[in-house]
């Protein structure tokens, strides 16, 4: 077992390319900005881990090889250590859990993400869209804004952006997801991602980052705005969607990491299906 590095991209990448039904957790530059993985090989399958609370668990699910015969032989590596039966698999796919022995390993539902067709985002026609629209409208009537793609020089500004951000929320609640807390920091810019950044009177308000799930689907990795400009989380989403690339269909925003304005807030942008998470344990 070894830390995941940047020049395991070429290892692990073409173990989830093939992937159906992939999850948002599964493109690989969000994998590699956890600094807590590890990689490891058993029976021909490639295992990502990490350590919580004292217990090595499996990041998602054995990439390549996974048998259940597999399977077997990688909980057999998490009960050597952690000499205990506590080790799970987290993030595994629908395609996944569904085809394990049910008498010998369980699984159960996570969460799920959200998935949006992107001409209809783009569209946005019709009453459901009216209080998007409305909050677009607001931002684009009172604001000095400008929208520009995403470039490297970008980055300290939008890093402010998102210490203050991330320094607001956690003078009123805990940020729940480690990773999403850490994420724009360690995030390497990849060829195949893109993005938008928002500026009123020169300042950078809003950004958002994106990347290929595969060649019809892609991602929101990212996204981060300041608050007190009303309306601009609506027209920071809005606009992400013009940056996507013209191949893509589908965009996976994620989960809702089970915040209830989260939910609301992802909910009220008409999603056209959800792909849910699964943990498999291991029954023994």
């Amino acid at each position: 077992m070894r830390k995941l590095t940047l020049a395991d991209m070429d290892v692990i990448q073409p173990l989830l390319q093939p992937l159906q039904d992939k999850l948002w957790v599964y493109y690989p530059p969000v994998i590699l900005s956890n600094e807590s993985v590890y990689i490891d090989r058993v029976e021909g399958s490639t295992i990502l881990l990490f350590k919580e609370n004292g217990n090595w668990d499996i990041i998602v699910q054995p990439l390549g090889d996974c048998s259940n015969g597999t399977l077997e032989e990688v909980f057999g590596y998490l009960v050597n250590l952690n000499g205990n039966n506590d080790g799970a698999i987290y993030n595994c796919t629908a395609s996944f859990a569904s085809n394990i022995k049910k008498n010998r390993f369980a699984s159960k539902v996570e969460c799920s993400d959200y998935i949006y067709d992107k001409e209809e985002q783009l569209a946005m026609c019709g009453g459901r869209f009216n209080e998007i629209r409305n909050h677009i409208n607001y931002f684009k009537k009172h604001y000095n804004y400008t929208v520009s793609a995403y470039k490297a020089e970008d980055y300290e500004d939008c890093d402010r952006l998102f210490n203050g951000w991330k320094a607001k929320k956690e003078a009123n609640i805990p940020v729940k997801d480690e990773h999403v807390a850490q994420l724009f920091q360690n995030l390497c810019l990849f060829p195949d991602m893109f993005g938008m950044v928002v500026r009123v009177d020169e300042k950078v308000v809003g950004f958002s980052l994106g990347g290929l799930l595969s060649h019809d689907e892609a991602i929101c990795i990212i996204r981060k705005t300041d608050y007190t400009f009303k309306g601009l989380s609506e027209f920071v989403d809005h606009e992400f969607y013009k940056c996507v690339p013209e191949s893509v269909r589908l965009v996976n925003d994620g989960d809702d990491l089970d915040s209830p304005s989260l939910r609301q807030y992802k909910s009220k942008w008409n999603p056209v299906g959800f792909r849910q998470y699964y943990t498999v344990e291991n029954k023994l």
